[in-house]
């Protein structure tokens, strides 16, 4: 009975065994003997002689490509250090010097009297005279002069009391008239010496104040 069983369990390995290699092994198809057996086109040969197209899309690359120019080298100048500017010449300004006359000073006429007509001959011919030569000088007649004083004065050198600039005169007192004669408003002074006859002293001009 034992020796039964286990000839039953080995021929059961041995079965299964066989099955196993029996599945594995795939039956090979048999083509029919008229059916064409298909066959793979030729691969697609380029024409040397076909222009070729490219892609619209592509970016043509030039014929001879080159290179990009360097950038040149720029030279950065280098820093001067500063340089201090000139000091400012003082040029001095030379002021035309303008001579300035000597102020005419009329010396004052010692011991001076008035006098009041009636006048005596030698003093009324030098009235007429100064009246005269003021007439002349203004245009006027001898009516619109009028006398406005007459003083007998010792003039203190030969300018009888009007000196000019720049003249020289002797220092000798000399008795003379100082007479006065108005026109309007304006004074007009005379001097005269008993040598001299009476001439305008302008530097002695002024107007008259009336009280």
């Amino acid at each position: 009975m034992r020796a039964f069983l286990s000839t039953v369990i080995i021929a059961s390995f041995l079965l299964t065994a066989c099955g196993a290699s029996t599945a594995s092994v795939p039956a090979q198809p048999t083509a029919a003997p008229d059916q064409p057996v298909p066959t793979q086109p030729p691969a697609a040969t380029r024409d040397p002689a076909a222009p070729v197209v490219g892609d619209p899309t592509a970016t043509p690359l030039p014929a001879n490509p080159t290179a990009p120019p360097a950038p040149a080298a720029t030279e950065t100048p280098a820093a001067l250090p500063p340089t201090a500017a000139p000091a400012a010449t003082l040029v001095p300004t030379v002021l035309p010097i303008k001579e300035t006359p000597m102020p005419i000073q009329p010396a004052p006429a010692p011991n001076a009297q008035p006098l009041t007509p009636p006048f005596d001959g030698f003093i009324q011919r030098q009235i007429d005279v100064a009246k005269q030569d003021l007439a002349q000088r203004l245009g006027v007649d001898v009516a619109a002069i009028e006398v406005a004083s007459v003083e007998a004065v010792t003039w203190p050198d030969g300018s009888l009391g009007c000196p000019r600039p720049g003249m020289a005169y002797i220092q000798v007192l000399i008795d003379g008239l100082r007479i006065l004669l108005r026109v309007g408003d304006q004074l007009y002074p005379y001097h005269s010496s008993d040598n001299q006859p009476p001439f305008l002293c302008e530097s002695q001009m002024g107007p008259r104040v009336q009280p």
